[in-house]
């Protein structure tokens, strides 16, 4: 218990934190069809998307709740000591400095919870506001790609099915993950504003869908636009190679 006036919250919880290992720095590779590692971009397309805000660098969940109820059995010691103490002939009331380190050690909880918590609901945002941007983007489809607004809208509808092809799988990933912090958080009984539970399968839900709509749909109907464009530019390129 003595660490609570020994060490300083701050330091000791990025001590802790840097026991963890950052996906951001660690190597994404696959294997092609030859055995050979080609650098796998999915992850830090995500990272870019979903990831903004979102402290990586941590230790396993299991690490987590191994630290909050280590520190939940001290609150509870705490809780359990003698108001009074009779030392000789001198009365001892230990309930200010009960209190002070009950306060002490709930900060120390607060810390390590609200990161978890923070670090959910930043994520969940992000996919949220993703699933908005693609969701405007691919409404609308121009109906040719001759004028340079046509173009422009092309290109726009063509960035959102990269960006859905490129982090949507990486991006489930990330689901469970942020289900089992929930989960923690509500076993060491943190008070939420939301149910995010709910507001997680929501978010699962809608990217679901969008991407279905993106990778569907909306990509075979601009096919035949990107065919015509990368056909135009073949033609001005001809043109150049001839003049030149």
């Amino acid at each position: 218990m003595d660490f609570l006036w020994k060490e300083t919250l701050a330091e000791s919880f990025e001590a802790f934190l840097n026991t963890g290992d950052d996906p951001r720095e660690a190597k994404h590779v696959y294997l092609n069809d030859d055995g050979e590692e080609i650098e796998d971009e999915t992850f830090k397309w995500m990272a870019d998307r979903i990831l903004g805000g979102v402290s990586t660098k941590k230790p396993t969940l299991e690490h987590f709740d191994e630290r909050i109820t280590f520190l939940n059995s001290i609150k509870n010691d705490i809780a359990g000591m003698k108001t009074v103490i009779d030392i000789g002939w001198l009365r001892v009331h230990a309930t200010p400095l009960i209190k002070e380190l009950q306060n002490t050690v709930t900060q120390w909880i607060d810390r390590y919870t609200s990161f978890l918590m923070d670090n959910t609901v930043a994520e969940i945002n992000n996919i949220q506001n993703f699933i908005e941007e693609v969701s405007t983007g691919i409404k609308v489809i121009p109906d040719a790609a001759e004028s340079k607004k046509e173009k422009e809208l092309l290109m726009k509808v063509m960035e959102h099915v990269r960006d859905v092809k490129m982090i949507r799988d990486r991006t489930f990933n990330e689901i469970e993950p942020m289900k089992q912090t929930i989960m923690l958080l509500k076993k060491h009984q943190l008070k939420m504003d939301e149910d995010f539970l709910v507001k997680l399968e929501n978010s699962k839900t809608a990217l679901v869908d969008v991407s279905e709509k993106a990778l569907g749909p909306v990509k075979e109907q601009i096919l035949p636009l990107q065919n015509q464009e990368a056909g135009n530019i073949k033609q001005r390129l001809s043109k150049f190679n001839v003049q030149v």
